[in-house]
């Protein structure tokens, strides 16, 4: 088992929110680049994958495209730089795009950090520990499982749709067939669905208040220490003038 996967959700929770809360909280951009960074180099260092981030990619790129565009035509600070009819560009919306570029980047790159360093059993476990209902804390767990579920599903109706004449190779063609592959794969995840429901009705799940587990959540000491360490980052870096 990897060390990363050893650790508490706890303190990777605390990390995953030092890291959010210092990024939304702070004005400098040197610091969100830190914060990206910090991120990165944790992951090489325990996880050592890096691809999530590659496919995260486009999706920034979208997202900076729109934050440079409203900068540009909503900010007011600084010089008037360009002007065309209603259309004013100041010298401020450039660094105030990059700001909110590095900003944007740094939470996503924490969260999905977070959500793949933890597994879906030990954030169930969390939430249990937090005394929230079993019934509702699996649902992370039937979640994560039935995601790849749908995948598989979608992958099938693609292939049954190419078969027809319809190519489905290419993000173009699968916007294209979208009309085509949605109905049947809405009735397929009703179908799953309610023979999930009638498997776990008959399996006897939330008949009892209490549910047991193969694995039990245990905070280690240097595992406290470091969540002090990372609530002390936080107040130096963000509250301390």
């Amino acid at each position: 088992m990897a060390f990363i996967e050893e650790i508490d959700p706890r303190t990777k929770l605390v990390w995953c929110l030092t890291l959010i809360l210092t990024a939304l909280l702070s004005q400098n951009l040197i610091q969100e680049i830190g914060m990206i960074a910090l991120v990165m180099i944790t992951d090489c260092i325990f996880s050592n994958h890096l691809k999530k981030y590659k496919i995260l990619l486009p999706v920034m790129l979208l997202v900076a495209s729109q934050i440079l565009v409203i900068q540009l035509l909503f900010c007011r600070d600084g010089e008037l730089v360009w002007q065309w009819g209603i259309v004013s560009v100041y010298t401020g919306a450039i660094p105030a795009a990059a700001l909110g570029i590095t900003r944007t980047v740094a939470i996503t790159f924490a969260a999905v950090q977070f959500m793949t360093w933890t597994s879906a059993t030990d954030a169930a476990l969390m939430l249990i520990s937090w005394r929230v209902p079993y019934r509702y804390a699996m649902l992370v767990v039937m979640t994560k499982r039935f995601f790849p579920l749908m995948q598989k599903e979608y992958l099938a109706i693609s292939e049954s749709q190419s078969v027809r004449g319809y190519p489905s190779e290419g993000i173009k063609n699968r916007i294209k067939n979208l009309p085509l592959t949605f109905m049947p794969l809405l009735y397929r995840t009703v179908r799953h669905t309610s023979d999930i429901a009638l498997s776990m009705e008959l399996k006897g799940y939330g008949r009892s208040k209490q549910r047991t587990f193969g694995k039990q959540l245990h905070l280690k000491s240097w595992e406290m220490i470091s969540m002090v360490v990372f609530i002390l980052f936080f107040i130096t870096v963000n509250l301390v003038p």
